[in-house]
């Protein structure tokens, strides 16, 4: 085989190989974000004796504590209808599932875009949301038009949970 014959296949190979070194270098960069957050909840775990606990520094909402979760902290209503994300000390109560901290493995909120909404795909595309990664079980997404939230409670929730 001469050297031409061999370009195809070099170039072929390197092709492969800087595909590799991308997804190599966007996976190792997706998983340190995360071990970053989860660095913050350990030292917020160790700081009240090895309990995941929201810290809430603004008023308590009005409403009776939990027995499992223990004070209520905040409360989102829901836009129509009856219900509500209720967060408390050392858990949450979202669409009837009871989520205590320690189950959580990662909260991202995502701000939304302001201006109009023409249609169902642009609502949902620019809406804000605070996603509940599990580690067992659904994620549980709390979106802006489905709840009554504004972007400083959730920043408030989700920094106050470590992440």
């Amino acid at each position: 085989m001469s050297l031409p014959d061999l370009f195809p296949m070099i170039f072929f190979l390197a092709v492969i190989a800087a595909f590799v070194a991308f997804m190599v270098l966007y996976f190792k960069a997706f998983y340190s974000g995360r071990a970053k957050r989860q660095e913050k909840v350990e030292e917020q775990r160790k700081r009240h004796g090895g309990e995941y606990i929201l810290e809430w520094s603004g008023p308590l909402a009005q409403g009776a504590a939990d027995q499992e979760f223990g004070k209520l902290a905040v409360i989102i209503p829901k836009k129509r209808g009856d219900g509500s994300a209720r967060f408390y000390e050392k858990g949450m109560i979202v669409d009837q599932k009871r989520v205590l901290y320690s189950e959580v493995k990662d909260i991202v909120y995502l701000k939304g875009r302001s201006g109009k909404k023409y249609t169902l795909k642009s609502a949902m595309r620019d809406s804000a949301v605070m996603w509940i990664y599990r580690k067992k079980g659904s994620t549980i997404g709390i979106r802006d038009f489905t709840y009554q939230f504004d972007e400083q409670t959730m920043e408030r929730i989700r920094t106050g949970l470590g992440y």
